[in-house]
């Protein structure tokens, strides 16, 4: 069920012209970005746990050599009235195959997934743990969240992703392995997944007329994974996975296997 325990999940997809002056602010400051993006969203419901939260919000910049443009998907339980960005004139991709923005109801590809499917997916995350606070030598980073910065640290953040997305709560599904045989004959297994480094990502969040600096390690994650909980997975699809949703992290996106 989704946050407004409403059935409908709905995905958009909206072209943005990368020579626009907005655009190249907006993608350097994703969290400016994520505030344009609200206003598809019925003003009523900000307040309480916020607009993002209650329309389910999460959303991906994907920078495309189609017709050098920016790709944003953005996915939420309400229907978006995207009818705003007709005022901004550079701020789509003009000449593009239309609809653009584009959106669909993808309620039942959600609804339909199950125990045993594999599926291919592709995750932008911020993949981070927290220093405990009796930890020695900890410094001034005692109790914080910090990036993971080896890859395997970030593999094995998504695998355990999979099996408690938080705590007490099941992701709903498993990374897939593949046997790679070792220099001594032995059988190694290996994840089904490729880690893309982004660096990190800086932005700015401004809450009660000041503005915070923020910084996010930005990983992409492509890969295939296998649901081993069909009413779990379909809450992870629903919810993200991981922090800093809000600056474009968190969107589990899924497809048939290639």
């Amino acid at each position: 069920m989704t946050p407004l325990g409403i059935a409908q999940i709905w995905l958009s997809r909206l072209i943005l012209n990368p020579q626009s002056r907005q655009v190249r602010s907006e993608l350097a400051q994703p969290y400016e970005m994520h505030r344009t993006l609200l206003r598809a969203f019925p003003k009523a419901l900000v307040g309480g746990e916020g607009i993002r939260h209650k329309c389910g919000i999460l959303f991906r910049a994907e920078v495309n050599d189609y017709r050098n443009g920016v790709i944003v998907y953005v996915q939420s339980v309400l229907k978006p009235d995207w009818s705003f960005l007709a005022t901004r004139s550079d701020y789509l991709v003009m000449g593009v195959p239309p609809p653009n923005p584009a959106w669909k109801d993808v309620s039942g590809a959600h609804q339909s997934v199950q125990v045993g499917q594999v599926l291919s997916f592709r995750l932008r995350a911020n993949p981070t743990k927290r220093i405990a606070k009796d930890t020695r030598f900890a410094g001034a980073l005692r109790g914080k969240r910090v990036g993971l910065l080896r890859e395997e640290e970030q593999i094995a953040w998504l695998i355990r992703k999979g099996r408690e997305r938080e705590r007490g709560v099941p992701g709903g599904f498993e990374i897939l392995m593949r046997d790679v045989e070792n220099r001594d004959g032995g059988i190694t297994q290996l994840p089904r997944v490729s880690v893309r480094p982004e660096g990190k990502q800086r932005g700015l969040k401004v809450e009660a007329g000041r503005s915070h600096e923020m910084r996010h390690l930005a990983v992409r994650f492509d890969g295939l994974l296998r649901i081993t909980d069909a009413a779990a997975f379909r809450e992870t699809l629903t919810r993200g996975i991981g922090s800093a949703k809000a600056f474009g992290f968190g969107l589990l996106s899924v497809a048939p296997p290639r």
